[in-house]
C-alpha cells in the first residue's frame, strides 16, 4: 500500500465507472440472494457504504446478524458485489496479497498465515497500553506511534456507539492519548458504512490508519481498486486475527448473565481480565446506559461453548478462511502459548507484512517501547490452532457437507473433504443441535435467561461426552 499524500485537489470521486454501470439494474438484489439470504454475510458493511444510490442499510435480521437490507432503489452499478468479501467477484485473497506483498524484500508466506515479513512475540513496555489492551497492547502502542510520528492524521477503530446504545461502530481518533481509550476487543458486528462514507468526504491530503478484521480488510483492498482515492486515504490497513464474529444474540446474552437487561445495555467490555492466573479466561462486563456495571462474566462456560460450536455467529464467518487478515499491512493476535497461559497482563504476536509496518515495530524494539522476540512460523500458527481448527480444517467438512446437499457456497481456498466431515460428525451434528435448540429462544429477561441456561447445559454434558 502506498503512503505518499495524495495531491490536494484531486477529482477522484465515489463515483462507479461504466464497466460498472453496465452490469444491469438488480446488483443489490444480487447480492442478497447470493450471499445474504444463504447466510453468508460477516456484516462488515462495506456494501451499505460504497453504494452510490444508498439502497443498502444495515440492520438485525431474525437471528439478531447484522446484514444489508435494500432500501431504495438499486442503479445497478455492481459496486456492492465487486466489493463483497464473500460475493466471489474480483481478485482472490491470495492474489491480492500477492500482489501487494510477494515482491517485497525479505518476505515469507505460510499456506494459512499469507505473506509476511516478520512476526514477533512479546508486549509493550511503556505506559498503560498493556494494563489497558486485550493483549500485550501491541496494537494500541502501534496506533499511537502511527500519530505521533505523523504517519497518518487519524485511527479509525472500533468503539461503543455513544449515539445508539448498544451498538459499535468505527470510531476516528486523532489524539495519540485517545487511542487507548478504544483499547479492548469487540465481539459484536461493526458496521463499516457510516466510516466508508465519512473517509470519501473527508478533506484531501488526509491520512488514515483503519483497524479492519479480515473480511473487512479484504474488502477495502477489492474498493481500493474500484476507488483509487479510498486507496490514497488510507495509507495504512491494520487487521485482527479473527476467531468467528458474534451477533447480537451474543450481547443480548451476555448482558443478561452480567445482571443487565439488553434494553438497558449501553455496551459491553469484552475483555475484562482475568480474576485468576489463565489468561484464556477474561472476562465480559455489561455497561448499563447510565453507566453502571454488571458483574463479570468468565468467558470458559457458555460463553465458549456457544462460540466453539458456532452458535450466535455472522453467517458469514463459518465460511471464512482467513484466519490472519491476510491482505492487511499488520496484524495482531493473542500470543496463545503454554508460556504464557499464567501471565494474565496478555501477550502478542504481531505479524507484519508491509516494509512500513515492520519499521514502525522494529523501532518501538530499538527505542525500548516494545520487548518483543522473533516468532517461528510454527509458533505463530500454534497460538492459533483453535481457530485454525475452526476455520481451516473444520471449514473442509463444512463446504463438503454444502456440496453433498447441493447448495453453493462462497470461493474459498479450503478444499472440501467429506472425510474431515465424518471424522468430526458428532461435533457437527451438536451445532446444528445447539443451533436450533436455542435460535428462536427469548433472551429478553433473566426468566429467558435461567430457560437458555438449562437447555445449553444439557446441551454442555453431550459434548462433554463427546
Amino acid at each position: 500500500m502506498t503512503s505518499r499524500r495524495p495531491k490536494n485537489g484531486s477529482s477522484r470521486s465515489n463515483r462507479p465507472s461504466k464497466e460498472d454501470l453496465a452490469v444491469g439494474e438488480s446488483s443489490g438484489r444480487h447480492l442478497l440472494a447470493k450471499v445474504v439470504e444463504p447466510g453468508f454475510c460477516s456484516g462488515c458493511g462495506l456494501c451499505a457504504g460504497i453504494c452510490p444510490s444508498s439502497s443498502l442499510m444495515m440492520e438485525y435480521n431474525g437471528k439478531k446478524e447484522l446484514v444489508p437490507h435494500i432500501k431504495g432503489h438499486c442503479s445497478g452499478c455492481a459496486l456492492c458485489l465487486n466489493v463483497c468479501p464473500f460475493s466471489g467477484e474480483g481478485k482472490s485473497i491470495d492474489e491480492v496479497s500477492e500482489g501487494l506483498y510477494g515482491h517485497l524484500p525479505g518476505v515469507g508466506r505460510l499456506v494459512e498465515a499469507g505473506w509476511f515479513i516478520s512476526a514477533q512475540e512479546g508486549h509493550a513496555c511503556r505506559g498503560d497500553f498493556r494494563s489497558k489492551g486485550a493483549s500485550g497492547g501491541m496494537a494500541s502502542w502501534f496506533l499511537t506511534k502511527v500519530l505521533k510520528d505523523g504517519i497518518a492524521d487519524a485511527v479509525l477503530s472500533a468503539g461503543p456507539d455513544k449515539a445508539r446504545p448498544g451498538s459499535w461502530t468505527f470510531v476516528r481518533t486523532e489524539k495519540p492519548e485517545d487511542v487507548v481509550s478504544l483499547a479492548g476487543s469487540v465481539y459484536h458486528p461493526v458496521p463499516f458504512d457510516e466510516a466508508f462514507r465519512a473517509i470519501m468526504s473527508e478533506p484531501p491530503g488526509i491520512r488514515l490508519s483503519v483497524v479492519a478484521l479480515p473480511c473487512l480488510a479484504y474488502g477495502l483492498r477489492k474498493a481500493m481498486r474500484k476507488i483509487p482515492l479510498l486507496g490514497e486515504r488510507i495509507v495504512l490497513l491494520a487487521s485482527l486475527t479473527c476467531g468467528l464474529m458474534p451477533t447480537h444474540r451474543y450481547s443480548e446474552y451476555v448482558s443478561l448473565e452480567s445482571g443487565v437487561l439488553p434494553e438497558e445495555m449501553g455496551y459491553i467490555n469484552f475483555r475484562l481480565p482475568p480474576d485468576e492466573p489463565d489468561s484464556g479466561n477474561y472476562r465480559h462486563v455489561a455497561i448499563s446506559r447510565d453507566g453502571v456495571p454488571g458483574k463479570p462474566v468468565s468467558v470458559k462456560g457458555i460463553p465458549d461453548f456457544l462460540w466453539g460450536h458456532g452458535c450466535f455467529i455472522q453467517g458469514g464467518c463459518l465460511v471464512c478462511d482467513d484466519v490472519f487478515g491476510e491482505t492487511a499491512d499488520v496484524v495482531f493476535m493473542d500470543a496463545w502459548l503454554p508460556e504464557y497461559a499464567r501471565d494474565t497482563k496478555g501477550n502478542s504476536i504481531v505479524l507484519c507484512r508491509s516494509l512500513l509496518a515492520d519499521s514502525i515495530v522494529k523501532g518501538g524494539v530499538s527505542s525500548g517501547e516494545c520487548r518483543l522476540r522473533e516468532t517461528a512460523g510454527e509458533r505463530l500458527l500454534r497460538s492459533q490452532v483453535q481457530t485454525l481448527w475452526i476455520k481451516r480444517l473444520l471449514l473442509q467438512g463444512r463446504l463438503a457437507k454444502l456440496e453433498a446437499e447441493g447448495l453453493e457456497y462462497p470461493r474459498r481456498r479450503v478444499v472440501p473433504d467429506m472425510k474431515v466431515y465424518r471424522e468430526n460428525e458428532k461435533y457437527f451434528l451438536l451445532c446444528e443441535r445447539l443451533k436450533k435448540a436455542v435460535e428462536e429462544l427469548p433472551l429478553e429477561t433473566f426468566e429467558d435467561l435461567e430457560s437458555f441456561r438449562n437447555i445449553v447445559g444439557h446441551l454442555m454434558v453431550d459434548g462433554a461426552d463427546q
